[in-house]
């Protein structure tokens, strides 16, 4: 596996220790591979833009691992699409989201990035195709529909200015249009710029007669040298600002040049990284990170329990009630990074849930499962998470399904679930944030 070489920058950075791992074994690359993923997301939430570039694209580097699936290859292109457009590189934005569609043609954010990467370079019409491919994947979607609407705007009026202008043109045609001449420019006079002739060789064996060559400054100036400042020291040129010690000042000042240190003391952090289990690239002390996954889980299925949504008058079972039944999954880490004293909140989670939709006094009742694969710090509040294998185990009555999927699958119940996830990452942010004094 080829290592990326170091730019300054990524010399500089506080991931400079993960960026420079090189683990031999498949488990040691994971094990990486997820401390950069981390890292990665946490600088993404801190609009750290060149420390996030450089997290993906190590994570990049390492996607041949036997243990990594197309998806995550996805994801990671997909996240540096967003890091390049934000950092204004929109071009190179445009070429990472397309590699994420092609790595998983129906990843949702893969379409979107390419959508808005294409936008910022003013290509609106392939934006509008792109951004259409995410709304048939994900048609529930509130703001990829208003990223539509809009963006079929801006096709529609970009054409209408063409429309015009092209009328313009056409009107103009028959215009006469008047050729002046101009006079030629007079030549210019050119100027010698032959050097003026070098001055005899009897002048320089004069000046070697005398015995003087020694300690003649000539041979060490120029003529206006002197003027700018230079003089000599022990026989060497240099300018009157060196500062010449007499010797009782060197003896009060002593030796001051540098010195190797042998066998340096290790930094607190290195030697206390065992004990508090700290990441074993962070021997610089500059990434300080604490495990929360046990309480984001807990809190979290909290959150994802208290989900339901009762369906509105005008639909055809008005009143009946969807409804989070169980947490059947919960994959994931959470924790937060203090980063040279900012704190980052790093976390990424996949659920299965099984949900119900009843109605007593109907009969109507319906049971399935869904999964989000998809919870993590790169998805922006109110961006909403997309839904996968979308199924229905039981059902009183056939004919609900499209019912079902309407106003559960693709509705009102996936609203509800969006706001519940958005609320439990404004709590995490709460209870682990910084408290004022």
């Amino acid at each position: 596996m080829s290592v990326p070489s170091m730019s300054g920058f990524a010399m500089m950075s506080p991931h400079r220790a993960v960026l420079e791992a090189n683990p031999d074994d498949d488990a040691g690359q994971v094990r990486l591979l997820e401390e950069l993923q981390s890292r990665g997301r946490a600088a993404v939430g801190a609009k750290s833009w060149m420390d996030a570039k450089l997290l993906y694209e190590k994570c990049l580097t390492m996607t041949g691992c036997s243990l990594v699936d197309k998806n995550k290859e996805a994801i990671f292109h997909s996240n540096l699409s967003l890091v390049e457009n934000s950092m204004g590189e929109f071009e190179k934005a445009r070429v990472a989201a397309e590699a994420a569609t092609q790595d998983d043609p129906k990843y949702v954010k893969g379409w979107w990035r390419l959508g808005q990467a294409l936008l910022a370079l003013h290509r609106p019409e392939e934006a509008l195709d792109a951004f259409s491919r995410a709304k048939v994947l994900d048609p529930t979607n509130k703001a990829l529909t208003k990223l539509v609407a809009k963006t079929k705007k801006q096709v529609e009026e970009e054409k209408a200015l063409m429309m015009e202008t092209e009328g313009d043109k056409d009107s103009g045609k028959d215009a006469t249009k008047t050729t002046v001449s101009m006079p030629a420019p007079p030549p210019k006079s050119v100027k010698s710029t032959k050097p003026a002739a070098a001055k005899s060789s009897s002048s320089s064996s004069a000046a070697n007669a005398t015995g003087d060559d020694d300690d003649d400054d000539s041979k060490l100036f120029t003529k206006s040298e002197p003027v700018r400042g230079y003089k000599v020291v022990n026989g060497k040129k240099t300018s009157y600002f060196h500062n010449e010690l007499d010797e009782k000042s060197r003896e009060l000042i002593g030796d001051i040049a540098p010195k190797k240190i042998e066998n340096p003391a290790p930094t607190p952090a290195a030697a206390n990284a065992s004990k508090q289990g700290t990441s074993v690239w962070n021997t610089g002390g500059t990434w300080e990170e604490r495990n929360v996954t046990e309480w984001a889980k807990k809190t979290l299925s909290d959150f994802l329990l208290q989900t339901t949504y009762t369906l509105p008058p005008s639909s055809p079972a008005p009143g009946a009630v969807a409804r989070v039944e169980k947490v059947a999954k919960l994959d994931g880490h959470a924790s937060v990074a203090v980063v040279r004293g900012k704190t980052r909140f790093i976390y990424e989670f996949c659920c299965k849930l099984e949900w119900e939709l009843d109605k007593p006094d109907d009969e109507l009742s319906c049971a399935g499962s869904l999964s989000i694969p998809d919870i993590d710090g790169t998805i922006a509040l109110g961006e909403g998470y997309e839904i996968h294998d979308f199924g229905i185990e039981s059902v009183s009555n056939p004919s609900v399904r499209p019912l079902v999927d309407r106003f559960v699958h693709r509705g009102g119940f996936h609203e509800a679930l969006n706001e519940q996830i958005d609320d439990w990452v404004r709590h995490f942010k709460a209870e682990h944030g910084p408290k004022d004094a």
